[in-house]
């Protein structure tokens, strides 16, 4: 099990990009264009991204770290609606016809990210014959993690809940350690339960029963090893979801 962004540390944020999502059939005037066009921005650990004032759809490629998206309905009212790790491109729209929500990137951790303009991003992607399909493959990716997000929310229970997360974070972030599939979640208990509109004690209780299950083992509070994936795909629901 391997995280998708396949990384060298070493690599800079742009080639890191073009690694992950770029056709090498894109042309090197349009490259060139591209990397000019792209706004480096590092977040320290808890602090807001600074992305300026969007007055256009804007594509966020996480190069390095993680980072939660959060939705403010007002005082003291937000959701956690998605997380975001390295490899990951994420699509915001600051303009209020489209949105009635407040949507802003909190880095869990340290983060390097690439802001786009994202017509400019798309318009790369169908430039040559046979181009990038990986730009419109993450689009729709996080399409269909929306949809999961709204079924996970409305229809499933706090079981269910958490072990469909604990299953996608595995396909996610997590690495292999012989049979076991090891996880090192950079989000607290308290931003797992946000997320999945659940109270910190139910994601507690959830996490015990899954332990005396011997589903999953915790050494502390971010590290998780799973031992049975099939058996908490079985808690998760998704047994159905498999052809």
């Amino acid at each position: 099990m391997m995280s998708m962004s396949q990384r060298n540390s070493h690599d800079e944020p742009f080639q890191h990009f073009a690694n992950v999502l770029l056709s090498s059939k894109l042309s090197p005037q349009s490259l060139s264009a591209l990397q000019s066009s792209g706004r480096q921005i590092r977040v320290a650990r808890g602090e807001i991204a600074e992305l300026g004032a969007l007055n256009r759809r804007t594509a966020i490629f996480v190069s390095e770290g993680s980072a939660k998206l959060v939705g403010h309905l007002g005082a003291e009212r937000e959701q956690i609606v998605a997380f975001a790790f390295s490899g990951d491109l994420l699509l915001l729209s600051a303009s209020p016809q489209n949105s009635h929500t407040l949507y802003v990137l909190q880095a869990l951790n340290a983060c390097s990210l690439l802001a786009f303009e994202t017509n400019e991003l798309i318009a790369s992607a169908l430039e040559s014959r046979g181009g990038s399909s990986a730009i419109l493959e993450q689009i729709f990716l996080a399409l269909d993690r929306a949809r999961d997000t709204s079924v996970l929310l409305g229809r499933k229970t706090a079981q269910e809940k958490l072990a469909s997360f604990l299953v996608a974070m595995a396909e996610r972030i997590g690495f292999a350690d012989g049979s076991t599939i090891c996880l090192d979640l950079p989000m607290s208990r308290r931003e797992i339960g946000d997320c999945l509109g659940l109270t910190i004690e139910t994601i507690s209780r959830q996490m015990t029963v899954l332990r005396n299950q011997d589903v999953i083992k915790t050494q502390d509070r971010s590290k998780i090893a799973i031992l049975d994936l099939a058996r908490l795909r079985k808690y998760a629901a998704l047994e159905a979801c498999i052809s």
